[in-house]
């Protein structure tokens, strides 16, 4: 058990530094350099961490350490994200690196169906990184919808139509790899969390913005902005008592409703929209910031409500996005009780579009460096 949990420590340390050297490792952990040293050892043999240089020294003179890092040699696991119009999928290293990654459209199907879809994805990504199934440490499902993550269960899938459906199941059975399902925001904060903007954060709430709708049996529909989050608390997500946490059910009207375009007529699509926001097209800017406004104050009850150190916002359209968080760090820098409280700091992602796919393998990885409970 000694030996599990140092090794745990150090692994910990060195994802949490970067890169390391040894001698530092053991001041950080308060293990003896020996040990350190063992352990080190045996993890650069596994795979795990691998040496990339020579660090500084203290005086500049005499002999350099050798930093230590999470070894990019292979990566570990695979995560999906999808959604009612598109599958993301990424082989991801263990410092949430992407290293190949792919995409393709997708429209609802039964669970069985995308799984499948999934898996031809998945297939051609691993062939092409020349690893098999059984070489991963586990896969992760991100999609959108009311998730059991415990079990695996998606409770209810709107896009997809899905009712108490056993996807961790249905997805060990088809590719024999451990595989952990969760709601696609509920990933991204994990990502955020682990490898983003958030990692030095106990507390924060992620919001994703969705311009571009699907409804299941419908065309493309735009009349609404869905608004998905996802909750870490004291380090951890927060799913509340039946999976529900963080949902927002009430609708946001989409501001390509509310404008025309310079010859009177409603722009073709989001993608038009935002290009009349960027260009300062006075109807779109009206829009957007009457629509940023309204976003804007439902997340400032969040902020309220919940207390976060940071609100994390990503969205499908960067610009029309970025007028929500412009309007966000307004409110929270107005506010009477942020000012008396503390700041909630409010910021974009950076992760880019495979943002939650990383969130899909968190749980996998965090598996690798979490330390045994003892007691």
């Amino acid at each position: 058990m000694v030996r599990l949990f140092n090794r745990r420590l150090i692994l910990e340390r060195i994802r949490r530094e970067g890169e390391v050297s040894r001698a530092d490792l053991a001041k950080l952990t308060d293990i003896r350099p020996p040990t350190v040293s063992a352990v080190i050892k045996q993890m650069i043999d596994e795979d795990l961490v691998e040496e990339v240089g020579d660090g500084k020294t203290l005086t500049g003179t005499g002999r350099k350490p050798r930093m230590v890092a999470l070894s990019r040699k292979r990566p570990r696991a695979l995560g999906f994200e999808v959604n009612a119009a598109s599958i993301r999928a990424g082989l991801c290293h263990l410092d949430g690196t992407v290293s190949l990654w792919a995409k393709s459209n997708h429209s609802p199907k039964d669970p069985e169906s995308t799984v499948q879809s999934l898996f031809e994805i998945g297939d051609r990504l691993l062939g092409e990184a020349k690893l098999a199934w059984s070489d991963l440490e586990g896969v992760g499902v991100a999609l959108p919808g009311l998730v059991d993550s415990r079990q695996g269960i998606v409770r209810w899938s709107r896009p997809f139509d899905w009712h108490m459906v056993n996807l961790r199941d249905i997805c060990q059975k088809r590719w024999k790899t451990s595989t952990d399902v969760a709601n696609n925001a509920v990933s991204g904060s994990m990502a955020e969390h682990t490898f983003g903007v958030g990692r030095e954060m106990r507390s924060l709430v992620y919001v994703y913005l969705r311009f571009d709708v699907f409804e299941r049996g419908e065309e493309q529909s735009e009349g609404v902005v869905r608004l998905g989050s996802g909750i870490i608390i004291n380090s951890k997500p927060y799913h509340g008592e039946f999976g529900a946490a963080g949902e927002i059910t009430s609708l946001v009207q989409h501001p390509r409703m509310l404008a025309l375009n310079d010859q009177g007529m409603p722009y073709a699509d989001t993608a038009s929209f935002e290009e009349a926001v960027v260009v300062k097209e006075p109807n779109a800017v009206a829009a957007m910031e009457r629509v940023g406004w309204d976003i804007a104050s439902r997340l400032m009850d969040a902020v309220n409500f919940l207390d976060p150190a940071m609100v994390v916002i990503d969205s499908d359209h960067a610009v029309l996005g970025s007028v929500v968080l412009s309007k966000l760090q307004e409110m929270v820098e107005t506010d009477g009780l942020r000012r008396v409280v503390g700041t909630t700091k409010v910021v974009g992602s950076r992760l880019g579009e495979m943002g939650m796919v990383v969130g899909a393998v968190t749980p996998t990885l965090d598996r690798l460096f979490g330390t045994p409970h003892l007691g």
